[in-house]
């Protein structure tokens, strides 16, 4: 199936440049198969793969897949835990021509029922004993201990059948091979296609910023179907380095697993960053471990900062959109001072950024306004969607959403997103200012700012603060010290609310419009 916004110029243009390259994911593993065959390619804390025996494996499931009557561009949906057995769905899949769509295990009915709508799988792969959703599918594969009648079970597509692969099923380089499932602020999913070629470009890039090596152990400590897990996995491509999968992304679980695999790069998220930077390392050697990826979302640069000198370990900063990654990503050989500076860095080699005001003017560098990106690793488009597709790109630029600033150098510096800004009486107003001073009050763990309706104002800032073990909230003395810090008095919160938790979408970014309807009026 050809990509809705992809080109033959276009392509043409990829390909000539050294972006793109003819080669697909599965020719990159049947490579390291052949010169690699012993090397790991993925562990969980269950079961190990040498590159020889994914291969092996991976097409004893694509063959049996497309004896179970799945026909080339088929769409399957997935809901598993991150692992292994993740792994080799993804490159079955590849192999078959099937086009994937992973889902977040948070997902239930409403959300699963849209994407079953949006994407018509002939295919579900799940836990049946998990899984909550009213939308039937026509073949059902189930991932449970005790395979649930009218499913098939798992086992069952390891078996060698001897069935061989037609050769005109595996994706060519210029076809799109996956649909990536994610949640957007308005809770309705976002379903992007990707060509074989861009995800293959997205694994070179990464490697080229970070330094990936062969022998290199990455711990994958984020659901691959959200995009930090799932870009870094992309680096398999690249280098036949080994990826390793934890069980519980329980901070002290993680920093085990680094000492136990002796992991050397890991990719995770903004919140599971705070997290391991209140964790005691104790006793546990974690030498080995020299990069700490955090991307997705604006990571707490104090969380960042204890970390890497707690453990010695360098956190990289990476920020972009599952419709257009790596458009800010610090690189290892920066000084600390400048890769956590509180910009997300410059872009990756191949994006281009630029940022537009409110009449689609491009802005010198300084002025703030809307980012937009292009870049040979992008998606192609939203799935089966080309009015969505045309709302948020225009000429080969996608619009995030975003609210940006450009140094003199091209690093970028992320100020919140446009639908958030905050319009207090014709007073436009950052969240991302207050929860930055608010954050650095040693009394809080996390926090998340939401404009509130007000009928004299139109919109007033809200605060809703998580504080650490041992501290109450007192909003007198969080005001005052906003106030001494020279910030201006309307954007100081007219209310600092209490919450055990901030509530995230997909365990990552904090839902402000569930924060605002959980507080209760005053």
């Amino acid at each position: 199936m050809r990509p809705s916004l992809v080109t033959t110029a276009t392509i043409e243009g990829y390909l000539a440049d050294g972006h793109w390259s003819r080669e697909t994911m599965v020719d990159r593993y049947r490579g390291f198969a052949r010169t690699f065959p012993q090397l790991t390619a993925c562990q969980d804390e269950k079961d190990i793969y040498s590159w020889a025996a994914l291969d092996r494996v991976t097409d004893r499931i694509a063959a049996n897949l497309i004896t179970m009557g799945l026909h080339r561009d088929s769409t399957a949906l997935v809901q598993t835990a991150s692992s292994c057995r993740e792994v080799l769905m993804r490159i079955a899949f590849k192999k078959a021509g099937i086009i994937g769509a992973f889902a977040p295990l948070q997902w239930r009915r409403k959300e699963l029922d849209y994407v079953v709508e949006r994407i018509a799988p002939s295919l579900l792969i799940a836990d049946s004993k998990e899984l909550n959703m009213s939308a039937e599918i026509p073949m059902r594969i189930d991932l449970s201990n005790d395979c649930r009648e009218g499913w098939v079970d798992w086992d069952c597509l390891l078996v060698n059948v001897g069935t061989e692969i037609p050769a005109d099923c595996p994706f060519a380089f210029d076809e799109i091979s996956l649909i990536t499932v994610s949640s957007g602020t308005s809770g309705v999913a976002k379903l992007c296609e990707w060509p074989e070629a861009a995800q293959v470009c997205m694994g070179r890039a990464l490697c080229d910023c970070m330094g990936f090596q062969d022998d290199d152990k990455v711990g994958i400590f984020a659901p691959m179907s959200g995009a930090a897990g799932l870009l870094v996995w992309t680096v398999s491509a690249a280098v036949p380095c080994t990826f390793c999968f934890p069980s519980t992304y329980r901070p002290g679980h993680l920093l085990d697993l680094v000492e136990r695999w002796r992991l050397t790069i890991s990719t995770t998220v903004p919140v599971i960053l705070a997290r391991l930077a209140h964790e005691e390392p104790g006793s546990r050697n974690l030498s080995t471990l020299r990069m700490l990826r955090v991307g997705t979302a604006a990571a707490d640069i104090d969380a960042a900062r204890a970390f890497e000198i707690r453990t010695g370990c360098k956190v990289i900063t990476a920020s972009g959109a599952m419709e257009c990654p790596g458009f800010g990503h610090a690189r290892p050989e920066e000084p600390i001072d400048l890769r956590l500076d509180g910009s997300v860095g410059l872009p990756l080699k191949g994006c281009r950024l630029r940022i537009d005001d409110e009449d689609d003017m491009s802005r010198t560098s300084d002025k703030f306004g809307q980012v937009k990106v292009s870049a040979p690793f992008a998606s192609s488009g939203y799935w089966n969607d080309p009015q969505g597709t045309a709302a948020v790109w225009n000429d080969g630029w996608y619009e995030t959403g975003d609210i940006g600033r450009l140094d003199k150098i091209g690093r970028l510096t992320l100020l919140g997103r446009m639908k958030e800004t905050i319009n207090r009486s014709g007073h436009k107003i950052l969240p991302i200012e207050i929860e930055t001073e608010i954050a650095k009050h040693p009394s809080v763990f996390a926090c998340a700012v939401a404009g509130a309706s007000d009928n004299e104002y139109g919109a007033v800032p809200w605060a809703f603060v998580q504080l650490k073990a041992g501290y109450t909230l007192d909003p007198a003395m969080l005001a005052e010290r906003m106030r001494h810090s020279g910030m201006a008095s309307y954007k100081i919160p007219v209310r600092f609310i209490e919450v055990a938790e901030l509530p995230r979408i997909n365990g990552n970014k904090v839902d402000k419009q569930a924060l605002l309807s959980m507080a209760t009026p005053e």
